[in-house]
């Protein structure tokens, strides 16, 4: 069975469209584990009328996060391979099928695949042109978005740091280290960028405080920046600048605060 984990927030459009998709799947042996984090427009009432034994539905109240809705449904996972969809995305009819089949095929334990830009129409993730084997290396270069299943073994007790949003890459180098993983030369997700919700948008407009916590607390993970280091030489030293920065800024900035206080 396959585990498809869906966090969801206020998104009442589009959570219909994503869980058509996985309704939609030529492999039919799956559950849909849908993490609702505190909405408050509609979507619990869309979720009410899923009835599809297949789809189980958590509720998070008050809103914890888009991580933290994603470690929940970690811990949820019953199926042997687990992948995430986003609320607003699509996979492709055949998606599931298809990187089973190449699982099998190939023997690997983790498949990455492309996905299909829904403004541009052309593929969201660079890096491989072709199918193949990837190692730790070439992942850690693999730039843009891309998708993937993976076997659940391989997550064991991992979970992202919910202190990092906009981080996910700290858990993924890690299943790497141990994974091994086949890359699919095809786009079975759509990738929907017209939103203005998505994680990437968020982070980008978080304030400079906050980012200053964040990569704080990226420098006291050990394990990832060893993997980080070991497989990608250049973005190791781009992140070890912004966490340097990072730390010379956090004593300012709370200087500022308490300067600031009553």
């Amino acid at each position: 069975m396959v585990s498809i984990i869906m966090a969801t927030y206020n998104r009442a459009s589009t959570l219909p469209r994503a869980v058509e998709s996985v309704l939609k799947q030529t492999y039919s042996d799956w559950e849909l584990i849908i993490i609702d984090d505190g909405s408050t427009d509609g979507t619990p009432d869309t979720l009410a009328g899923m009835t599809d034994p297949r789809i189980r539905v958590h509720r998070h109240s008050p809103n914890r996060g888009v991580t933290a809705a994603k470690n929940a449904g970690f811990d949820r996972i019953e199926g042997e391979w687990f992948t995430m969809l986003d609320s607003d995305d699509q996979m492709v009819p055949d998606a599931l099928a298809s990187m089973l089949e190449c699982a099998e095929r190939t023997g690997a334990t983790a498949i990455t695949c492309n996905c299909v830009d829904s403004v541009t129409g052309e593929m969201s993730g660079t890096g491989p042109v072709a199918d193949g084997w990837l190692t730790a290396d070439d992942a850690a270069q693999c730039r843009g978005e891309h998708w993937g299943l993976t076997r659940t073994d391989l997550l064991g007790d991992k979970r992202f740091d919910e202190g990092l949003p906009g981080y996910e890459s700290t858990l993924w180098l890690k299943i790497n280290a141990r994974a091994h993983r086949y890359y699919l030369h095809r786009a079975l997700r759509v990738y929907h960028t017209e939103g203005s919700d998505r994680v990437c948008v968020a982070y980008a407009r978080t304030g400079i405080r906050r980012k200053v916590q964040i990569l704080s607390a990226l420098g006291e993970d050990k394990e990832y920046l060893r993997e980080l280091r070991a497989h990608d030489a250049e973005g190791y030293r781009h992140t070890i600048v912004r966490i340097w920065a990072a730390r010379v800024l956090h004593p300012i900035l709370s200087g500022f605060r308490r300067d600031a206080a009553p």
